[in-house]
């Protein structure tokens, strides 16, 4: 079960406070009432329409409340910020609203400097358009991941239209397109499942290039623009597919471009086939949709029943480019053909409700995306909370950074389901239904109920991304000998046996209910028997398989040191006979000198004994005989050296001692005498000087 911390956040005292007597309809809507920012947490009050903030850290920090200027006469149903954190879009069934956040400033950064009350600007989406279709319903809205300022959000209504809007025109809208058939009875079209209820953006593809205009003057514009501009204008014309999700389960999808240079019409493609066939067609009443960001895309398909359907987008034609974007020929043409299929990899069936007699009981999923992983979502519903961990994706996102020539694994990786929370336990309880789903820091999740209260779970350490390991182990690998014993993974043995198929929940409930004691009984019972066998029972066995390694483990360490004393004894015999083959070597090395030597001399000797000269004595004499003959020569030069030397002495001596050396001796000037000089000098300078500015104003006074 999932640990329970932040009980005391004030914040969900006072949402508490204020939902009191504020019952949610019997069949409520999907709600999306909380969003976090970083670590501050953003909350919708139904009680007195308006919305709250406070930091997560510490729990009883300030609590914001942002009133609205012009609060919406309808129900708001979904609270969605921007990636820019700067606006808040509020949806509702009639209308869509837009709230301008204030600045966040100080320290903790808290909005308008920590004031305690706001007021915030409100504008509405296309207002006329839907005060002038009173029976036009919004089905679903979302912020265009593509929008360089984010300021584009996206409508999907009751009449089949996709409608982009930009914040900066909200009545008319950049781009509409038709999904559907338009019927005039509307209702009965979602009843049948002819309508679209929900949509889902796909991963984007590559910028389109359009060759209108004159080519010249377009590169001289492309000249002008700067790096920013460049990129948001890459960035704006990025490809996005769009996924849609008709309600008897058919999925369409299109292709859009935001700015100006979008295509003038959208081809709808669909439906797309599911294989393998299935006989009921997987099931009716469908209500999600989420796109789990890989390549190729992995779709998530939820109904109504609980039961969640994980498809990959493929393409029979094997292009690079699975979602085409072209222009609609016929404007009555409701979709084209592709070649796009869903191959349905597995189907998971949710236990909504842990009432006996609930097994009938159906509510509409709604799919959360974790920003933290893509391999984890979220499911929130009436009864509670479900986390799915799809290792496929994990799968696809390294295969994609491997070479390409890579094969992909062909090992099945089922998804892990764990039950969170469950507000369906006990029947006479009143219903609790969950209002909000955001994931936090550090693997915490932050729940929002239709009482107002928030619970912050921390997460088991099971959702870990790095639980999953790899597929793509390279064979090619040497095994060490030592491993070759245990060739199977003693670690991802012991997980497979903890995986639960079954999980307990955290259970909660309304109050004011009585609750018999053969009720609390069966809950107990059947807790009790959850927690036995799919929590207890493999404990023991991973106990047992534990204990069993760590036997074979000492066993095998009290051999190992067998033979390492074995191997210490050799080494010793070893390293004794070295240090004798080393004094050997010393030995023979000490002789081998000594002979030698003893060669050296008997070759001297042999040399001297030999009658004729060698060619090194023969060279040397001629050398020595040269130099003999050149010698007189060089002994009468020295003897004239010599007496020029003493002749230039004895001119020294003389002219040292006349008198006229002495005359022309310099004479010196003492350390006190050169201070007197520079000291006279200097007041000489000083008079001058004076003497000069003298000339210089008389100058100036006679006007010369």
């Amino acid at each position: 079960m999932a640990a329970v911390g932040c009980r005391n956040l004030m914040l969900s005292k006072i949402l508490s406070e204020k939902c009191k007597g504020k019952l949610l309809p019997k069949k409520c809507p999907r709600y999306e009432l909380l969003c976090h920012v970083d670590d501050l947490v953003l909350a919708w009050s139904r009680g007195d329409v308006c919305l709250y903030t406070q930091l997560q850290h510490p729990p009883d920090s300030m609590v914001q409340q942002l009133a609205l200027s012009r609060p919406p006469v309808w129900d708001v149903e979904q609270v969605l910020l921007n990636k820019s954190e700067n606006c808040v879009a509020l949806v509702g069934r009639r209308g869509v609203a837009i709230v301008d956040l204030p600045q966040r400033s100080g320290t903790p950064p808290l909005f308008d400097k920590g004031r305690e009350t706001i007021t915030c600007r409100v504008e509405y989406i296309a207002d006329r358009f839907f005060s002038c279709h009173p029976k036009l319903e919004v089905v679903e809205a979302a912020w265009h991941p593509g929008s360089p300022d984010n300021t584009h959000i996206v409508i999907l209504t009751s009449d089949n239209y996709f409608r982009i809007y930009n914040l900066l025109s909200l009545e008319i809208p950049e781009q509409a397109v038709s999904v559907g058939l338009v019927q005039p009875g509307v209702v009965l079209s979602a009843c049948t499942g002819e309508s679209a209820c929900t949509f889902a953006f796909g991963q984007p593809k590559e910028a389109l290039k359009f060759g209108s205009g004159n080519p010249v003057s377009n590169s001289v514009i492309d000249n002008l623009l700067d790096d920013e501009e460049e990129r948001r204008l890459k960035h704006r014309s990025l490809q996005w597919p769009v996924f849609f999700l008709f309600g008897n389960g058919d999925v369409y999808f299109i292709t859009t471009v935001l700015g100006a240079s979008k295509p003038s019409m959208h081809a709808l493609h669909g439906p797309m086939a599911m294989t393998p066939s299935s006989i009921d067609n997987y099931g009716v009443d469908f209500c999600g949709l989420l796109v789990l960001p890989s390549w190729p895309p992995v779709l998530v398909l939820a109904t109504t029943a609980g039961h969640l359907h994980h498809c990959v987008v493929i393409d029979d034609q094997k292009n690079n480019n699975p979602f085409p974007l072209m222009p609609q020929q016929d404007v009555h043409q409701f979709s084209v053909p592709t070649s796009v299929k869903l191959y349905v990899y597995e189907s998971v069936e949710l236990e909504l409700s842990l009432l006996q007699d609930d097994e009938a009981y159906t509510s509409s999923l709604l799919l959360h995306p974790d920003p933290s992983t893509p391999t984890r979502y979220w499911v929130s519903h009436e009864a509670g909370i479900h986390a799915v961990t799809l290792p496929l994706v994990e799968n696809f996102l390294q295969f994609s950074e491997m070479a390409n020539d890579a094969e992909f694994s062909e090992q099945e990786c089922e998804c892990v389901v764990e039950h969170l929370i469950c507000t369906r336990s006990l029947t006479p309880a009143a219903p609790m239904p969950v209002t909000g789903v955001v994931s936090g820091a550090a693997h915490t999740m932050l729940v929002l109920l239709a009482s107002g209260r928030i619970i912050a779970l921390s997460l088991p350490s099971i959702y870990n991304q790095q639980l999953f390991e790899s597929g793509f182990t390279n064979t090619n690998m040497p095994i060490s000998p030592l491993r070759k014993v245990h060739t199977e993974n003693f670690e991802g043995h012991i997980r497979s046996v903890l995986q639960r198929s079954t999980s307990q929940p955290l259970l909660v409930s309304g109050s004011g209910s009585k609750v018999t004691p053969a009720e609390y009984l069966n809950l107990m019972n059947r807790v009790m028997s959850t927690l036995r066998t799919n929590y207890i029972q493999p404990q023991r066995v991973v106990r047992m398989d534990i204990q069993r390694r760590s036997d074979i483990l000492s066993e095998q360490k009290q051999r190992l040191k067998s033979e390492i004393e074995d191997l210490l004894a050799q080494k010793k015999a070893l390293t004794d006979k070295a240090h004798e083959l080393a004094e050997k070597y010393e030995e023979a090395n000490d002789k081998k000198s000594q002979l030698i030597e003893r060669l050296e001399r008997v070759m001297t000797q042999v040399m001297r004994a030999m009658p004729v000269l060698s060619t090194s004595e023969k060279n040397m004499s001629r050398e020595l005989e040269a130099m003999q003959t050149h010698l007189p020569a060089f002994t009468n030069q020295l003897a004239q050296i010599k007496e020029k030397d003493k002749w230039q002495a004895n001119m020294m001596e003389k002219f040292h001692n006349s008198e006229a050396s002495k005359r022309h001796q310099i004479c010196s000037v003492s350390e006190t005498q050169h201070k007197a000089l520079n000291q006279a000098l200097s007041k000489e300078s000083e008079k001058l000087s004076v003497l000069l500015e003298k000339i210089n104003q008389a100058k100036q006074d006679l006007n010369l």
